[in-house]
């Protein structure tokens, strides 16, 4: 039988050439650094790994709950080559073109940048749970988590705390015959998991608790396209892309 879905084995998020990313942020900043207000808000950075200048303005960034779009017009979203780029993630539009209409959560979320269609995915990511001062960066290996934030320099990689385990190191997830979605959890000791599976639009489709270590899970998919996983577990998110027929 024709399987419907395809899982896609992705340990952290892509980016399409030619592109700017998703680079480091921060949900919980404390002292790392302050906006125009003075006041120590979530922040999103944005890096342009290319030779090429290019311009930021129209693309949008969601959360699971809000979507915004980078405003045009202002000369500072050319982004120049190896450029990085702040945006204050603090629900204050008031303060300013570069203050979004959604904060970070601090318990870990998913975050994604998207072109002017809101639709056609440039980056995404799923933060991890963090407490203060420290950042979810991306390193070649991978993102890490940093006791040592860079807004607007070169991520410190080195000052990493430790590298994020993927959920291949703790999941098997696979498709059988029916189109349902298969978890063995590879490590129990840490009890209950929590899961969800999300749209790419940010919209959800399914939230689970992992009692046992197997769940099977038939969702109603709307449309083909790519969907995410999300399991969640005491300090610790992981993420998982699929790929639905």
């Amino acid at each position: 039988m024709k399987q419907s879905l395809i899982l896609i084995l992705l340990t952290f998020s892509f980016t399409s050439i030619g592109q700017v990313r998703l680079n480091e942020m921060q949900s919980s900043n404390a002292t790392t650094i302050i906006d125009n207000f003075g006041e120590s808000d979530d922040w999103v950075e944005i890096y342009n790994p290319t030779m090429d200048t290019i311009e930021i303005g129209g693309l949008v960034l969601k959360d699971q709950l809000d979507t915004w779009a980078i405003p045009t017009g202002d000369p500072s979203t050319y982004l120049p080559p190896f450029g990085h780029f702040l945006l204050w993630a603090d629900d204050q539009e008031i303060q300013g073109i570069f203050h979004t209409n959604f904060k970070l959560a601090s318990g870990g979320e998913f975050l994604g940048l998207y072109e002017s269609d809101s639709v056609t995915v440039i980056d995404s990511i799923t933060i991890p749970a963090m407490i203060q001062d420290r950042s979810y960066m991306r390193c070649q290996s991978g993102w890490t988590e940093t006791t040592t934030p860079t807004p607007l320099a070169q991520n410190g990689c080195s000052a990493s705390i430790e590298e994020i385990n993927t959920i291949d190191d703790l999941f098997n997830i696979t498709v059988n015959n029916n189109g349902e979605i298969v978890i063995d959890i590879i490590d129990y000791s840490q009890g209950e998991y929590g899961l969800q599976l999300y749209s790419m639009d940010g919209k959800e489709v399914i939230t689970e608790s992992l009692k046992e270590e197997k769940t099977v899970l038939n969702p109603q998919f709307e449309k083909s396209g790519i969907y995410i996983i999300i399991i969640s577990a005491q300090n610790a998110i992981y993420s998982k892309r699929i790929w639905v027929n």
